[in-house]
Formats: structure tokens, C-alpha cells, sequence
């Protein structure tokens, strides 16, 4: 079923909406016209039914497939005081979608940091904060925050089947939620991530379990016990505690 754009449109009156039955990327095309001509820096809304070359963290794949889920980006002029620490942008997005399928749903997802929801262990939602236009002291720059939902499950390739999932076997009217999930964004943009952050931690899927975070082409083995108001994962090692601003948690013991 078409996601339907006058619908909507008519909710975010203020927001320029472009909904696509397919499309490749939705960041990037909404990176895209931030370098167009007569380009206008205010909020704006690209979603898509399906992304045929959707991408994460790393340029990684990311799968998504017509009819079961949620694909957008969203664009907002970003202040420099915004821009103090860029990646507690994500952490905040986390946060606001964490509520909002909360609030619509009735479903809690789990926090990985730095910018994955699970349910039962897989993933659901993926999160990608770009900035195509940095903010400078007299000209506001441009963030764009993209996301991909899986609402309803779908035939996944072999390869995801263990590592993907779904939120729900419910029928899910995505124009609701997609509104939801643009107001929320634009409000926690706004916000440090030190106003957030007990949220944050209390669905943190990583909070006091053992893990192993791959960073600087090394792997780190500790115990998670924080994630700070600069939004750094916070990890005990056997030799001491040691924070981090960038890596990725490729191992989680749910045991511990």
C-alpha cells in the first residue's frame, strides 16, 4: 500500500513533503538537494514505500523492502550551538523514535549504542544523522537524519535472517507515525543530549553487559557502564575505564 503524502502534508503544514513509492536512497537524495540550486534551508521530509540502495553506518547495506516498513529522512537547519558535540544528535534521535513507538505502538525497544533499536534481540530500526552542510557563527547549516523502521516482517535474504526483525504482526497506519516521528526529532534536536540521557540509559540494550566494541582496527572486551553526557560509551576493561566516541558493538553477552 502507497504511503499517502496529502495526509501527511496536511499534519506538517510547515514541512516540505516528498513521499516516493521507490526510490534508491532517501538520504541521499535529500543530501542532494541541499546542493541544488535555489536550495531553501527549512525543515523538510523525504519518505519512501521502498529503497533499492539504502545505506547505513559505513555505506553498509541497508534492506528495505515495499509495503512493511518506514524509510525517511528528515531535514532541519541546524545552529551551531546544535553542533557542539555531533554525535549525540543520533542519541537523541534514538531516544525520540524509542518513545514514539512506545506512545504508538505499545512495543519498547531496546537501545544500541550508537544508533540501532532492537526487539527481541534484533535489529528493527536503523538510525543515520549526516550533516551535508556544517553550521557556521553567521549561517545555519543543514542536518539530515535518516531512518529505516521494519514495522511488519518480510522475506529477509539468509544472510539478515538472524540479525533482522520486526516490531509488529499489526497493520500499521505509517502516516500517523511518520508525522509523530517528524515533530518529535525537530524537538529533541534541540535539546543537549545531557536532557535525554536518562532516557537513553534506561533502554539501553548494552547497560552493564559485557561487550566487545571494534574500534581503531582493534577489539576492546568490557563491561559497559555508561554512556556520558558527550554521548561516549563508557566501557570497564580488566585494566581500567576508558571512554569512547566512535566504534561499533560487535559482540553483546546478554548472560552477564
Amino acid at each position: 500500500m502507497k504511503i499517502n503524502q496529502t495526509k501527511i502534508q496536511a499534519a506538517l503544514p510547515e514541512v516540505a513533503v516528498e513521499v516516493f513509492d521507490e526510490i534508491d536512497s532517501t538520504n541521499r537524495y535529500a543530501k542532494a538537494l541541499v546542493t541544488a540550486p535555489h536550495y531553501t534551508n527549512q525543515a523538510r521530509l523525504v519518505v519512501a514505500n521502498q529503497q533499492t540502495n539504502g545505506y547505513g553506518r559505513q555505506k553498509r547495506a541497508f534492506f528495505s523492502p515495499a509495503d512493511v516498513g518506514i524509510y525517511m529522512s528528515l531535514m532541519f537547519p541546524l545552529e551551531a550551538s546544535q553542533f557542539t558535540h555531533p554525535g549525540t544528535l543520533t542519541l537523541n534521535v534514538a531516544v525520540a523514535v524509542q518513545q514514539v513507538l512506545a506512545e504508538q505502538l505499545g512495543v519498547e525497544l531496546d537501545i544500541k549504542w550508537v544508533n540501532d533499536l532492537y526487539h527481541n534481540q534484533r535489529k528493527v530500526v536503523g538510525i543515520l544523522v549526516e550533516v551535508p552542510q556544517a553550521p557556521t557563527a553567521v549561517e545555519a547549516g543543514t542536518v539530515v537524519i535518516g531512518m529505516g523502521i521494519n514495522l511488519n516482517q518480510s522475506d529477509v535474504p539468509t544472510e539478515l535472517a538472524q540479525k533482522v526483525g520486526a516490531i509488529t504482526d499489526e497493520s500499521i497506519q505509517r502516516e500517523q507515525l511518520i508525522v509523530a516521528l517528524q515533530r518529535a526529532c525537530q524537538k529533541v534536536i534541540q535539546l543537549p543530549f545531557s536532557a535525554l540521557r536518562e532516557q537513553y540509559l534506561a533502554h539501553s540494550l548494552l547497560q552493564n553487559r559485557m561487550v566487545s566494541l571494534h574500534v581503531n582496527q582493534q577489539d576492546i572486551v568490557g563491561k559497559v557502564v555508561d554512556v556520558d553526557e558527550q554521548g561516549r560509551l563508557v566501557l570497564e576493561t580488566k585494566q581500567q575505564r576508558m571512554a569512547f566516541t566512535s566504534g561499533e558493538v560487535t559482540k553483546v553477552n546478554f548472560s552477564s
